[in-house]
């Protein structure tokens, strides 16, 4: 088993946590990928709307996946440094490792910001959990935690280059082929430290005066945990056919 992780060094303490964690969750074997932003926009598309944290975090996840395609890996699981494993996180990536086929993703982490419908119908089931396809792209949300195939980090490597879409927009990733599959564990085997984003800056003063204030700290958590346990709130579970169903090939 593969685990890299994305991290930039400059944030000192989500880099840090995430080193941590997987030392004690996954064990010595992983690696720590990371690549600033502020410092490579140039490797933006001309004309591009993206962020500096934007851009950073897409070529990350690309660099992740040079790394997946060179060692000839056949999956390997991606983390972002704000991600929470749980505990028997390898057992539940055996299981996850016999439903794969070419050209799969599977997020670990969903959090869509609007409600979005999976589909349960002949969905693998893994423990509690299950692989539900979604009713529609757009409600695939993020890249905190998902497994990867080979196949799908080529593809995602050949779309994104230069980098033209963030690293979490599946739907644009899927319209170009880049993957073949993506299924959403439900529920989420993994949760999120309550960190600030490192995508976008705050920028107003309200933000940084409570960023620079150690009793505003506690609220700020407080908020962001609420705000991802009501995105998670969004996802649905529906007995339906997705459309995806009959495009997945066998």
């Amino acid at each position: 088993m593969c685990c890299i992780a994305i991290s930039i060094p400059r944030f000192r303490e989500r880099h840090a946590y995430i080193t941590r964690h997987l030392h004690t969750i996954w064990g010595p074997d992983f690696e720590i990928i990371g690549i600033d932003g502020t410092v490579a926009g140039r490797d933006a598309s001309p004309g591009s709307d993206l962020s500096a944290g934007q851009v950073g975090c897409a070529l990350s996840h690309l660099a992740a996946y040079e790394a997946v395609v060179a060692r000839n890996l056949p999956w390997a699981l991606i983390v972002e440094d704000d991600a929470v494993l749980p505990p028997d996180i390898h057992d539940i990536l055996i299981r996850v490792e016999a439903t794969l086929r070419r050209g799969d993703v599977v997020l670990l982490y969903n959090r869509p910001q609007y409600r979005a419908a999976f589909s349960t119908v002949n969905a693998d089931s893994i423990g509690d959990y299950r692989l539900c396809l979604p009713m529609s792209m757009g409600g695939l949300g993020t890249t905190a935690a998902y497994v990867i195939t080979r196949q799908a980090a080529e593809g995602i490597l050949k779309a994104n280059r230069p980098v033209v879409a963030a690293a979490d927009n599946w739907g644009y990733f899927y319209e170009r082929r880049a993957f073949t599959r993506a299924r959403v564990m439900s529920p989420n085997p993994v949760s999120l430290k309550p960190f600030e984003s490192t995508i976008f800056p705050s920028g107003s003063k309200i933000g940084s005066v409570m960023k620079g204030s150690r009793l505003l700290q506690p609220l700020l958590a407080a908020r962001r945990r609420f705000l991802t346990a009501r995105m998670t709130g969004n996802t649905v579970l529906v007995d339906e056919v997705s459309p995806y169903a009959n495009l997945s090939p066998q």
